[in-house]
C-alpha cells in the first residue's frame, strides 16, 4: 500500500465500515470508536486536521457507536462543510478547510437530533443514534435513525424512528416524517388500540436513496418495537418494514409500500433502495430496488410505486 492512515485517538476501533469521499484531492473519513472526523491529503495520508469529541454519557448509551459510514459533504459553491452524525445523534458541521465547527449552524456548529424528533425524552438516556451520513440535496441534509437492536426489548415503549430533514446552512428542522403515524395522519388507523402512542424503532438505519432529477426520497424503514413480539401492536403497523417514497423538499408522503405487514420476523429492508433504468417486455421502466433479509428483490416503478411483477399476497391461517 501506499499509505496507511493511523486511527491516532484511542480507544481505538476493531473495524472501520466508513467510505471515505475525496473532495479536490483531500479525503474525509470517520474513525475511533468515538466517530473522529480525518482529513487527510489523498496521496499521501498526511493528515489535515482531526475533529474530536468526548460525549461521554450520551456515547454510553449509543446503539450504534463506533466509526459510522462516513461523513457528508456540502457546499453552495463558496462554503465547504463536512457533516457527521456523533454516537450519541448531534449533527455536527465543520468547515471543511479548517475542521473547525461551523458558529452559524445550529448552537456553535451543533444540532441536538434527539431533541427534534418531536416526543418528550431525556436527552442522556434515550437510546437512539445513527451509523449512516446525512443525504445531501441542495440545501437539505436527510437523517434515518437507528435503534437498539430490538430482538428482547427492555419495554414495548421506545424512541420513535422518524426522519429528520435539516437546514444544511443553519441547522434549522425543515420536515419531519413520521414513521409510525400520530393522530390523524394517514396509516395511523394500521395501529390499533392507539399503539403508535408508545411503540417506537421504525428508522431508518440503512443509508437512504435519492432520485436528484424528482427530488424524491427513498426510505428503507425497518421494524417496530419488537423485532419478534408484536402483540402490544397489533394491525399492520405502517409504516414499519416499508419503502417509503417522500418529496425530499417537503417530507410529504408520495407512495409506499410495505413488505412484510405486522413484521414479527425482523424482516426489515437492510440495504439502501437501488435506482436502476430496466427494460421488461419492451417497456423502459426507472425502477427502485429493495433487497430484503429474505432474499427477495422487491422491484417497484419509482415514479407510481407499482411492483413491476406481480406480488400476490394469500391468506394463510393464523398461528
Amino acid at each position: 500500500f501506499t499509505w496507511r492512515p493511523d486511527s491516532g485517538v484511542a480507544p481505538r476501533e476493531s473495524k472501520n465500515e466508513s467510505t471515505p469521499l475525496m473532495v479536490h484531492g483531500t479525503l474525509y473519513f470517520s474513525t475511533s470508536l468515538n466517530r473522529d472526523v480525518v482529513a487527510a491529503d489523498a496521496a499521501t495520508g498526511k493528515q489535515k486536521w482531526r475533529w474530536h469529541q468526548d460525549e461521554a454519557v450520551r456515547a454510553a448509551v449509543a446503539p450504534r457507536r463506533g466509526s459510522g459510514r462516513g461523513v457528508s459533504y456540502w457546499t453552495d459553491g463558496k462554503d465547504e462543510r463536512i457533516f457527521v452524525v456523533t454516537p450519541g445523534y448531534r449533527l455536527v458541521a465543520l468547515d471543511a478547510k479548517t475542521g473547525a465547527m461551523v458558529p452559524g449552524f445550529g448552537t456553535d456548529g451543533v444540532v441536538d437530533l434527539k431533541m427534534q424528533i418531536g416526543v418528550p425524552l431525556d436527552p442522556d438516556k434515550a437510546v437512539i443514534g445513527s451509523s449512516s451520513p446525512p443525504l445531501v440535496f441542495d440545501d437539505i441534509l436527510v437523517i434515518g435513525p437507528a435503534l437498539e437492536v430490538g430482538s428482547r426489548p427492555v419495554s414495548y415503549r421506545n424512541v420513535p424512528g422518524r426522519i429528520l430533514a435539516i437546514d444544511a446552512r443553519t441547522g434549522k428542522l425543515r420536515w419531519r416524517f413520521n414513521t409510525i403515524p400520530t393522530a390523524g395522519e394517514f396509516g395511523v388507523e394500521t395501529w390499533e388500540n392507539d399503539s403508535w402512542q408508545y411503540t417506537g424503532n421504525a428508522g431508518a438505519w440503512a443509508p437512504l436513496t435519492l432520485d436528484p432529477a424528482r427530488g424524491w426520497l427513498y426510505l428503507p424503514v425497518e421494524a417496530a418495537t419488537g423485532d419478534y413480539y408484536g402483540g402490544h401492536r397489533l394491525g399492520n403497523n405502517l409504516f414499519s418494514t416499508s419503502l417509503v417514497c417522500v418529496d425530499i423538499r417537503t417530507g410529504k408522503r408520495i407512495w409506499h409500500y410495505q413488505i412484510v405487514h405486522h413484521d414479527i420476523w425482523d424482516y426489515d429492508p437492510p440495504t439502501a433502495p437501488i435506482l436502476a433504468n430496466i427494460t421488461v417486455d419492451g417497456k423502459k421502466i426507472e425502477a427502485v430496488v429493495q433487497l430484503t433479509k429474505q432474499s427477495v428483490a422487491y422491484v417497484f416503478d419509482r415514479v407510481t410505486g407499482k411492483p413491476v411483477w406481480p406480488m400476490v399476497e394469500k391468506p394463510v391461517p393464523a398461528s
